[in-house]
């Protein structure tokens, strides 16, 4: 990784003299995403860029840009709440946008701890931080479980001239209350976890390099992913797993951009990797493709067919033996009509033409369906989302253990996992710039099965859904967030969860209440 990191640095500082601001990505956590979200079902932009997150920040820039443009022009096309969202949106971006005349120099600017602006470049710092009381009570916490969740860390970022920018963020999780007493730095049990007095501490951090031209983007280090257009979840690449080492390249053009990953998982049985490239296609006004390909391998040094952005993995995989996890995914969004956004999303772990409509087991898929719905039947600041789920048997699986689709213990993809499906539905109210309420439901099915464990059927080729005895789950719940100050937020949220058939065993049913308060702020 040192040597390809440094190859990349080099060729960066090369190509310098052509170069303008090099720009950071977004964090994935940021409140932003989902209000372009919303913006984009509102119609108020083109843009493939939110397919593949996260975004570099001069990319959302340009989106917000645009959108204040149409807002400009026919102002009704934005409530209140949403003028005041904008607005932060571009106090958040100002340094971005600084150089665009369009925007009122009175706006409310993003506060840092401290920016440090000289000719040789730029550095900005923020302290970020999490306080959460967590409350979990029922048939599957014996005794009732109450957590604190103490997170502080912080986070620099900048440019040095116009060769190469940078990010950094550490944050240290300290819990009370779990009881736990034996350390663990095994990866396939997770992130590290270290024992102090009463307190259970986990740590997390992302650190990368970033070159970027009008056209091309190179990235080296650690950082997140979030692959495909859904809301709740998706199943290519999702942020259910932890950021991974990676180098990364981008290239854009008017109507297409295509991405490439390579990425160093983590796993206790030896080497492994991750190998992705995506291409986002936009069509025409409101319709968009992606297609997507990945590839999990290890136990050997690094692949160069692998490395190339550009080869086929399905035929890569072939002549280096069939060994490895090839993945492909389709993918389509669609947001013609008014205030409503369309997506879907296929996943093909494998599949044998032949055997197609027979259940066979080797066809083994998954599926994403959803809709965003801005101010339905001309509701203001209401957003109603609703997205199904359905991952087949043996999605994700793998007949050698180290090529299963995971990074630490969580899945790539589908936070689910095989054999289950899942129907959401969220109502949420902006009711002003600074408080949401969100009330949402949700029905889960899960059989049999997770990604390391069965790889087929026992005494058959037959996969059969959701056979057998089914954990079924079903969940209702409410939200409320404040930001009671600029970039300084509380939420509280309940969630009663009904299980029927709890860990597949028949009769066992369990009802808990999980309540949950937060206090967060980047500053």
């Amino acid at each position: 990784m040192k040597y390809i990191l440094f190859i990349f640095i080099v060729f960066a500082a090369l190509l310098s003299p052509i170069l303008f601001a090099q720009s950071v990505n977004l964090p994935l956590e940021h409140w932003g995403y989902s209000f372009l979200i919303r913006m984009e079902a509102k119609g108020l932009f083109d843009s493939y860029e939110l397919r593949a997150r996260p975004v570099p920040r001069a990319k959302i820039a340009d989106i917000v840009e645009h959108i204040y443009a149409e807002a400009i022009k026919n102002p009704s096309l934005l409530s209140q709440s949403d003028w005041n969202l904008l607005e932060q949106l571009v106090g958040d971006f100002a340094d971005e946008l600084s150089a665009r005349n369009r925007f009122p120099k009175d706006l409310q600017r993003e506060k840092h701890l401290f920016k440090i602006a000289e000719k040789t470049g730029t550095l900005y710092g923020d302290l970020v931080g999490r306080q959460s009381i967590i409350s979990n009570r029922g048939r599957q916490y014996d005794p009732d479980q109450l957590l604190s969740e103490t997170t502080l860390g912080g986070q620099i970022r900048g440019q040095v001239g116009n060769t190469i920018g940078f990010f950094a963020e550490a944050r240290n999780t300290m819990t009370r209350g779990e009881e736990r007493d034996d350390e663990s730095f095994n990866p396939d049990e997770g992130s590290p976890i270290v024992i102090s007095g009463a307190g259970v501490f986990r740590d997390r951090a992302t650190a990368y390099f970033v070159w970027d031209s009008s056209w091309l983007r190179l990235e080296g280090g650690k950082d997140e992913f979030d692959w495909g257009p859904g809301y709740h979840s998706g199943a290519t690449l999702t942020r259910n797993a932890p950021p991974a080492d990676n180098i990364r390249l981008s290239v854009r053009f008017k109507r297409f951009k295509f991405s490439f990953m390579h990425a160093w998982l983590r796993s206790g049985l030896g080497a492994k990797y991750l190998a992705a490239h995506r291409l986002d296609v936009h069509v025409l006004r409101g319709l968009y493709l992606g297609l997507s390909e990945t590839v999990v391998y290890g136990n050997r040094d690094i692949e160069l067919s692998y490395l190339n952005p550009l080869m086929l993995y399905h035929v890569a995989e072939h002549h280096l033996g069939d060994r490895d996890n090839n993945n492909m995914a389709f993918d389509v969004t669609f947001t013609r009509l008014a205030n409503m956004t369309f997506v879907g999303e296929w996943f093909i772990d494998d599949m044998t033409t032949t055997q197609i409509g027979q259940n066979y087991y080797g066809n083994k898929f998954a599926w994403v369906f959803g809709a965003h719905w801005s101010d339905p039947v001309n509701l203001k600041n209401i957003d109603l989302k609703a997205e199904y789920s359905r991952i087949s048997p043996y999605v994700y699986t793998h007949w050698d253990s180290l090529n299963i689709y995971t990074h630490y213990d969580k899945l790539l993809g589908h936070w689910l996992g095989p054999n289950a499906d899942t129907f959401f539905i969220e109502i949420g109210w902006q009711t002003s710039r600074d408080f949401r309420i969100e009330v949402n439901a949700e029905h889960v099915r899960k059989g049999e099965g997770e990604a390391n464990t069965i790889t087929r059927p026992p005494e058959s080729d037959k996969q059969d859904f959701l056979k057998g005895i089914v954990e079924k789950r079903n969940l209702v719940g409410f939200r409320l967030i404040d930001q009671i100050r600029r970039d300084m937020f509380v939420a509280l949220s309940y969630t009663y969860r009904d299980t029927q058939n709890l860990g597949q065993q028949q009769g066992s049913a369990s009802y808990d209440h999980l309540a949950r308060f937060h206090f967060y702020f980047n500053w």
